[in-house]
């Protein structure tokens, strides 16, 4: 199944807030999404949470699911748009160390644990994770279709950028399955030289694996605020229009990997379609 690992080299780069708003826009455009906090923040439920209540399920998660207290099934929850969260959970140092030390001990524990689920074959899985080298972004970067490394158009984020590109090259570059490593720049302002600088340098060093600029938008933070993702706080916002276009090149490419097909919720113009209802 094809999953897109949502990647940061250092803290503070929305990386979550896209995550969330990637979820539901793909999830507008008629796709199965299962999103995954890999983050133990578990902060994804802060944006797809459809009410408190749910919010109060995410206290449990994948951290219990993992200890067995309780069953997968239990710990995945239905969230806005359609989407499905499997949030980390609520834990203490001690037993995050244990869990740390069990992904360590167990590569390929993301792997299995998804093969296990038996998604539908037109699902797509996105990986929200910790910043930075850690267990949890090993675990992502094994099983990852496409990478999509969030960063700000600033030289702090562009200069910690090879941090996680190395890991990148050393998980998945090699792997046959592996569509593409892309870059979103997260709150561009056109208006500062220095947005406009760093952009120029990550399309000359990258060039096509540039997946998509979002545009600084206060709409972004008052849809959080308001527990909502962006699409539907402000439909005709840019920051609306700039995930959509992301979803449709995160689409596209990953129509390219063999035997996959998933841009088909897309109209030319990169306009969601209705979702349909299910069977």
């Amino acid at each position: 199944m094809p999953v897109i690992a949502v990647i940061g080299a250092k803290g503070g780069v929305g990386k979550t807030t896209v995550a969330a708003n990637l979820c539901t826009t793909l999830g507008a455009a008629g796709r199965r999404v299962l999103a995954v906090d890999l983050d133990p923040q578990n902060a994804l439920r802060f944006h797809l949470a459809n009410d408190p209540a749910m919010r109060e399920a995410c206290e449990a998660g994948l951290a219990a699911a993992l200890a067995g207290q309780i069953g997968w099934t239990q710990a995945i929850q239905p969230a806005r748009g359609g989407v499905l969260l499997l949030p980390f959970g609520a834990i203490d140092d001690e037993h995050q160390i244990d869990i740390e030390r069990h992904l360590a001990d167990n590569p390929d524990w993301l792997a299995d644990t998804l093969a296990g689920f038996r998604l539908p074959s037109d699902a797509l899985v996105l990986l929200d994770t910790p910043p930075g080298p850690s267990v949890y972004l090993q675990q992502a970067l094994r099983v990852a279709s496409i990478t999509v490394l969030t960063v700000l158009p600033d030289a702090g984020s562009f200069a910690t950028l090879p941090l996680v590109e190395r890991m990148v090259d050393k998980y998945c570059t090699a792997r046959g399955d592996f569509g593409a490593a892309m870059y979103l720049v997260n709150q561009f302002d056109a208006a500062k030289r220095l947005n406009r600088d760093v952009l120029q340098a990550l399309r000359s060093a990258h060039g096509d694996a540039l997946l998509s600029v979002i545009h600084q938008d206060q709409a972004v933070g008052e849809a959080l605020a308001m527990a909502l993702d962006v699409r539907r706080h402000a439909p005709h916002s840019q920051a609306t229009e700039d995930f959509a276009v992301a979803a449709r090149h995160l689409l596209a490419r990953l129509d390219a990997l063999p035997g996959t097909s998933v841009s088909d919720g897309f109209r030319a113009s990169g306009a969601p379609h209705q979702r349909q209802p299910a069977p």
